[in-house]
C-alpha cells in the first residue's frame, strides 16, 4: 500500500489492519521488513495462533533475546517495556516489541477504532487493550537481529512521547482495569466506613446499647452494603448478567474478615516495632495492608472474571 506523505507508524498499522478485514482475512502479522524479524518463527507463531488470540515474538522471555544492540540501547529497551508494564499493570514480557500476529477476532475485540497512539506506544496500547479485553496472549521466545543497514528512527523526542502516552493508555484504554477497580473499591470502603460509625453512633451513643453487639451489626450491614456496591460498581465489568448471590456474600464477608485480621496484625506490628510518634499512622498502614488483602481475594475469588 502506497500513502501520499508520511503518516507514521500507527496509521500505517491501522491502515493495513482495516485493508485485511475489508478483505476478510482471519489472522495478522506485523514484522519488520529489513530481516531483523525472522520468518524462521511463523510456522512457530501460526501454529500458537490456533489456540490463541494474540502471539508475540518475545526478546523477553526465556530463549529470546537482542543481538547487534549497544548495551545502551538495550537497556532502554528492556527499561521500557518494564516502566510500561509497571504503569498499566500488566503481564505481557514483551510490550514494546512489533513482531506480533492477530486474529481477526481479537481485532474485533479491541476496536481498532479506540486506538489513540501514533507513534511507537501503538504496539504497547495494541496488546494492553488485547489484555484487558481478555484476548488469549501467547508469548514465543525470539531472537531480534539489528538491521545491516539503515538506522533507527528512534529519537529523544519520541521516546520522552511514549515515556507519557502510556499513562494516557493507562487512563484511556485502561478504565476498567485493576487500577480502578482498586480506587473503587477504596471509595467503597470509605463509604462502608461512614455507614458503619453512623449506625454505631445511633445504637450504642443515642440508645444506649450493647457495644459489641452494635459493633457485629455495624460490621455486616457495612460490608453487605459494600457487597451491593462493588458488586454493581467496582468489579460491574465482571458481573454482567450475574445476580447477587449470598455464596459470593459470604465470600465477600469473610475477605472483610482476614482484611481486618491483617489491618489488626499490621496496626499492631507498627506500634510494637517501629514506635511512630502517632497510632493513627499505625492504623493507616493497617488500613491499607487489609484493604489491599480484601480487594486481592475479592478479585481473584469473589468477582473473578469468567475467563481469567
Amino acid at each position: 500500500m502506497n500513502r501520499p506523505g508520511k503518516q507514521g507508524l500507527a496509521a500505517a498499522y491501522l491502515a493495513a489492519f482495516a485493508w485485511g478485514l475489508s478483505k476478510g482475512c482471519n489472522v495478522f502479522l506485523e514484522m519488520d521488513a529489513d530481516f531483523s524479524h525472522n520468518p524462521a518463527y511463523l510456522p512457530a507463531m501460526l501454529a500458537e495462533i490456533e489456540t490463541h488470540d494474540v502471539v508475540i515474538g518475545s526478546r523477553n522471555i526465556q530463549g529470546g533475546g537482542v543481538e547487534g544492540w549497544t548495551f545502551l540501547r538495550n537497556l532502554i529497551s528492556k527499561g521500557s517495556s518494564l516502566y510500561a508494564r509497571a504503569v498499566l499493570g500488566c503481564s505481557i514480557k514483551d510490550l514494546t516489541g512489533g513482531f506480533n500476529m492477530w486474529t481477526k477476532a481479537a481485532l474485533e475485540k479491541i476496536g481498532l477504532e479506540n486506538i489513540i497512539s501514533k507513534g511507537y506506544s501503538f504496539q504497547v496500547e495494541m496488546k494492553y487493550r488485547a489484555f484487558i479485553v481478555g484476548c488469549r496472549i501467547k508469548e514465543i521466545p525470539i531472537l531480534f537481529t539489528d538491521r545491516k543497514r539503515g538506522t533507527s528512527k528512534m529519537s529523544r523526542s519520541i521516546f520522552f512521547e511514549a515515556f507519557i502516552n502510556v499513562w494516557k493508555i493507562k487512563f484511556v484504554a485502561g478504565s476498567n482495569t485493576a487500577f480502578t477497580q482498586f480506587i473503587k473499591f477504596s471509595l467503597t470502603g470509605g463509604l462502608g466506613t461512614v455507614t458503619n460509625l453512623v449506625i454505631f453512633f445511633f445504637c450504642a451513643d443515642v440508645a444506649g446499647l450493647p457495644e459489641i453487639p452494635v459493633s457485629v451489626c455495624c460490621f455486616l450491614v457495612a460490608a453487605t452494603q459494600n457487597y451491593i456496591i462493588n458488586h454493581k460498581w467496582s468489579f460491574k465489568q465482571n458481573t454482567e448478567n450475574e445476580a447477587l448471590s449470598p455464596k459470593k456474600w459470604l465470600q465477600f464477608i469473610a475477605a472483610s474478615l482476614l482484611g481486618l485480621a491483617v489491618n489488626i496484625a499490621v496496626m499492631t506490628l507498627v506500634i510494637t516495632n517501629f514506635a511512630p510518634p502517632y497510632k493513627f499512622i499505625a492504623q493507616a498502614c493497617g488500613i491499607m495492608a487489609g484493604m489491599t488483602i480484601n480487594f486481592t481475594l475479592s478479585k481473584l475469588f469473589v468477582w473473578r472474571k469468567n475467563n481469567d
